[in-house]
């Protein structure tokens, strides 16, 4: 955590941050002529790409490389981790910001796939450990399952059997649940690291199972800041994220809305 203060402490830094909240999903280029333009502030290709090289090592942006270009976004996960820890209770509930969907649809062997990337201000060791040991995996993940982390594996997941496939510590877990392939990818990031999840998703309607993930991925960054993001309030912003994800991906979203009808609470009940 003592990265994001780090990153934070910079005016520049949260002035990039206060752009990205503004308007999401900008390159490089783009962001260095708003700075210019919006905020007064001239500095160089190079000065703004290494102010995003420490806000990404603190997990507080996010870059997606799509063809040849790369995206930056905000990602308030540690902000929000920081209130989880030491919540101001007269603001409980109280969104940190515009929900965002980071996802990318993509295709891997033939098949449709589901692409999350993260850049976590923990070390490699760390986030390992957290997806890799069930007491904490369960914290933040769907489902509660007592397992060891060995390929060849089989979890029993509420009836259901998944075979772990590829342990590769601390780099890369693989296993396949209903067929499709779901795996955790990590890489060193500076001091910290980045993960990449990925979900073969087959015929899965593509918005509401990405909107699933994005909820259930929100959750780890609270975790590994010594809080937790319960599931209840993690799924607020399930309609508007999911909304975000069919537009996003150009698919309908009337199945998303009708099983988030069926399925969450009702706010305010």
């Amino acid at each position: 955590m003592s990265d994001v203060y780090k990153a934070l402490a910079d005016g520049t830094r949260r002035t990039i941050l206060d752009e990205l909240l503004e308007r999401d999903r900008q390159t490089l280029f783009e962001l260095c002529g708003r700075l210019a333009t919006r905020h007064g502030l001239t500095s160089s290709r190079q000065a703004v790409s290494q102010h995003l090289e420490v806000l990404q090592a603190a997990g507080l942006v996010i870059a997606v490389k799509e063809g040849r270009y790369k995206f930056h976004s905000i990602d308030t996960a540690p902000l929000r981790a920081i209130t989880v820890r030491w919540p101001y209770r007269e603001k409980a509930g109280t969104p940190m910001s515009e929900p965002k969907a980071y996802g990318t649809l993509e295709t891997i062997d033939g098949r449709p796939a589901l692409r999350f990337e993260r850049s976590l201000g923990y070390p490699i060791e760390r986030v390992w450990q957290a997806v890799s040991t069930p007491s904490e995996l369960e914290r933040f993940f769907p489902g509660a399952a007592d397992w060891t982390p060995v390929a060849g594996e089989i979890i029993d997941a509420g009836g259901m059997s998944v075979e772990v496939t590829q342990v590769e510590a601390p780099h890369l877990l693989t296993w396949i649940f209903a067929g499709q392939p779901q795996s955790f990818e990590l890489t060193p990031e500076g001091d910290g690291c980045r993960l990449v999840f990925t979900h073969i998703i087959d015929d899965l309607p593509a918005a509401q199972t990405a909107t699933g993930w994005e909820i259930y991925l929100s959750r780890l960054e609270p975790h590994l800041a010594g809080g937790h993001l319960s599931e209840e309030e993690a799924h607020g912003p399930w309609p508007e994220i999911h909304e975000l994800y069919a537009e996003r991906l150009g698919v309908d979203p009337e199945p998303g809305r009708r099983w988030a009808a069926q399925n969450l609470p009702v706010s305010g009940a």
